[in-house]
């Protein structure tokens, strides 16, 4: 092969109820890396296009590039890659942008290259592009990019991933107000220290939710969809969020929050009510004069893959 495109989803980091430790993709939307082979030794970053294009280029800055200087060095690859980016994310939207890209690259690259790596090994190396985006490697957005579906990754490395089966019957609605929230400034806001109380609470909002999952419970998962640490610092943040949530939860939503550290929102929706909450979400925004777009998807869209070869 002299060329691999990679596709890899958006995806809803902590699903409110686990920091840095839940996320899930969602179809129809994500970041696509082209890599042609090259004459020349070294990765170069040759486009970026899509949605914005004003991104970092050099290969050690880049979410895309970076985890493949890495990867290279790793297997003794000396082969010369141009990279094409098509960001489909919009930039500080809460959807894993960084993430998507850097799945992808890895993605792609693990196929050009005809590594083999297993799932948990190109988690690892697509961190690194996490590492250049937003200064910390939480696993959340890229293991969801990465795996598809609803995934919880336990701490330690190598990072060690399980999807976990999403309620028959329920969709997410993601929606994405015209505004921007870095994830760097978003996770500097937050407190070092948690109370005991608050952290005894949420350990059993998670659990609760994750028994919610496993059981097909749907009253559980709507009953544990709760986070009393990160929302409460991070509702500020973005104008609108908490009308607007309390505007899906009035058209039958189970439950939402900030989609990763926003400005997007989420919120889990039987299938039935996904279109009605889609509307509560947007006019909710609208009448603070702010626009919004959303999409209607399964918490259990596939992950990353191969889209061309040639």
């Amino acid at each position: 092969m002299d060329s691999v495109t990679a596709f890899a989803p958006a995806s809803v980091g902590n699903v409110g109820v686990g920091f840095d430790v839940l996320g899930h993709a969602i179809s129809a939307v994500g970041d696509s890396v082209t890599l042609r082979r090259r004459a020349a030794p070294g990765i170069v970053l040759t486009d970026i296009s899509g949605r914005l294009t004003d991104l970092p280029r050099a290969p050690e800055a880049n979410s895309a590039s970076r985890p493949l200087l890495r990867m290279a060095a790793d297997h003794g690859v000396r082969d010369g890659v141009e990279l094409s980016l098509y960001k489909g994310i919009p930039l500080g939207s809460g959807m894993g942008g960084s993430a998507a890209s850097a799945v992808a690259a890895v993605v792609a690259a693990d196929a050009l290259w005809g590594l083999g790596l297993d799932h948990s090994t190109l988690l690892e190396y697509a961190l690194e592009g996490e590492n250049a985006a937003s200064g910390a490697a939480h696993p959340d957005n890229a293991a969801a990019s990465l795996l598809g579906g609803l995934v919880l990754t336990e701490p330690g490395r190598p990072p060690r991933c399980t999807r976990l089966p999403v309620p028959a019957g329920i969709a997410c609605v993601l929606c994405h107000p015209a505004l921007e929230v870095r994830t760097r400034d978003a996770r500097r806001i937050l407190s070092p220290t948690v109370p005991i109380e608050h952290w005894v609470r949420q350990s059993a909002w998670l659990a609760g939710f994750v028994a919610g999952c496993l059981r097909n419970d749907l009253e559980q998962v709507a009953r544990c969809l709760q986070d009393e640490i990160i929302w409460p610092q991070r509702a500020g943040l973005v104008p609108g969020a908490s009308q607007a949530l309390a505007a899906a939860r009035a058209a039958g939503a189970l439950g939402g929050s900030l989609s990763g550290s926003g400005p997007s929102v989420f919120a889990w929706v039987p299938v039935a009510r996904a279109d009605d909450v889609a509307r509560a979400f947007e006019a909710s925004f609208l009448a603070g004069g702010i626009d919004s777009e959303t999409w209607i998807s399964s918490p259990d869209a596939p992950g990353a893959h191969v889209v061309e070869e040639s």
